[in-house]
Formats: structure tokens, sequence, C-alpha cells
């Protein structure tokens, strides 16, 4: 339990690591499309962090305390597709024409996710036809690349349909960034199983009431590793990105250590 804690408290300081980096962003603005959204990536990170720690029944776990390992896992996923999402449009090291390509397919989901909110919210015809024009666009843009036209025809309809931000799978982004990609796919698949309401999820849950938490324990500790290398990584990044030190030596150490340990398994 102990170590549970201690990686809970880690936890924490690489989350107020996050949030303070965060601060220093407020009101500032750059043309730089990359260093901006890397800010708006932090910017939803951090909060899930705060979330997730608040899930943790540590330290003051009993057998009464309810932990809501299902939430616990659906916020490490979402954690994890974010810094792997942020990694792909504002660190991997492409061409330009690439990184253009990749913020029209974020500019294009945007659109069409808010042009369908915005139909079932009962937006106006006019307010909905400058959002439909500017996706159609965006669209016309993405359809004329040869990026696009490289890629396979099922890809091509799921990203028109505005059901994929990316032309790489989350797996894909981990292979590139070089992480060891079967460790990746066993921790989300983990993760997918008990976010869900499948028969694999109860049967979790009812194997933690009935024979106790140290299953629930044992992984928790694993995400307690894992997920917040993601954090720490993606801090580290955008802190070069935007040239800026720590102030804290205690901070640069922690940060360090659990980005390298992301990497480790390579």
């Amino acid at each position: 339990m102990s170590d549970l804690k201690n990686l809970a408290n880690n936890f924490k300081l690489i989350t107020e690591i996050g949030y303070d980096l965060s601060q220093k962003f407020d009101g500032v603005d750059t043309d730089n499309r990359r260093k901006k959204v890397s800010t708006y990536y932090l910017a939803k990170i951090v909060p899930e962090c705060m979330s997730l720690l608040k899930i943790l029944p540590w330290p003051r776990l009993s057998k009464e305390d309810i932990f809501d390992f299902s939430s616990f896992c659906s916020l490490s996923r979402n954690i994890i597709e974010a810094s792997n999402l942020h990694w792909y449009y504002c660190v991997d090291e492409v061409g330009g024409a690439e990184v253009d390509f990749r913020f029209l397919l974020y500019d294009y989901h945007d659109n069409t996710t808010i042009y369908r909110l915005g139909a079932f919210l009962g937006d106006t015809a006019e307010e909905l036809s400058g959002i439909e024009c500017k996706r159609r666009g965006i669209r016309a843009q993405i359809e004329a690349g040869p990026i696009f036209g490289a890629l396979g025809d099922e890809l091509r309809k799921q990203i028109i349909k505005g059901r994929r931000c990316s032309h790489l799978t989350q797996a894909e982004i981990a292979l590139r960034r070089g992480l060891d990609v079967d460790f990746f796919n066993g921790i989300y698949k983990l993760l997918s199983s008990n976010v869900h309401s499948t028969p694999a999820a109860i049967s979790s849950i009812v194997h933690a009431r009935v024979s106790g938490r140290e299953l629930e324990e044992a992984y928790t500790g694993l995400l307690l590793t894992y997920v917040p290398s993601f954090v720490a990584d993606m801090i580290n990044t955008i802190g070069k990105m935007w040239d800026i030190e720590f102030a804290i030596r205690e901070s640069e150490e922690i940060i360090n250590n659990y980005s390298g340990l992301l990497y480790a398994r390579t």
C-alpha cells in the first residue's frame, strides 16, 4: 500500500508541475500553430489528472471506501490518448506538408463535430450554413492533397465522415514515438476493458467485491507508473518547445525520470 501512496504522491507532484506550466500560457498567443495547440492539450490534460487523483482512495483506503476503478481507467485512457494526439500534432518531426495535413484533419474533425452538435441543439439554418461552408472548404483541401490520396479507402471514408481526427491509430502513434507497442496495446486493452460495460468489466467488479482488491491494486500500481510518464513527457516537450526552464531542480528531476520511463521498455 505504501508503494501506491508514493506513486500517487509522485503523480500529484507531476500534475502540480503541469498546472504551474499551464498558468504561464494565460494570455499568451503565438502564430506557431504547433506551439499554440500544445497549450490547448495541456489545458485539457491537467484537469483530468486532478480528477484522477480525486478518484484514488489513498491514503484513506479502508474496506468501506469505494474505488471507482472504471472511472480511473477511463481518465487514464483519456490522458494517454491526449498525450499521443499532442505528440502527433505538435511534436512529431515531419515535413511542413505533413504538419499542414494533420491540422486540416484537426480542423475538419472539429467543424464536423460542431456542425452535428449544432444541428442536434437546433442552431439556425444560417448558423449551420456558415459552419458547413467552412467544413466543405477544409474537406476540399484534404481531398486535393497527395497524403490523403495515398491512404487506404476505408481510412479515407472514416476521415471524410468526421470519425477520425488523425490518420494514425493510437498504436501507430505509439510506434512512431518509439514506445513498446506490445506493452502499450496491453495497457490500452486493460483500460478499455474496464471502461465499457462489457461482461469482462462486470466480472472485474464482481471479482473485486468477492475476492478483494488485490488485483485492482496491482493494476493501479502499474497504471500509476505508466500514465504519469505520458504526462511528464508532455510537460517536458512543451517546456522545451516554449523554452521554459524548471524553476526547481526537484521538479526537473521527477519530470525527466518519469519521461524516461515511458521509453525505458524499448
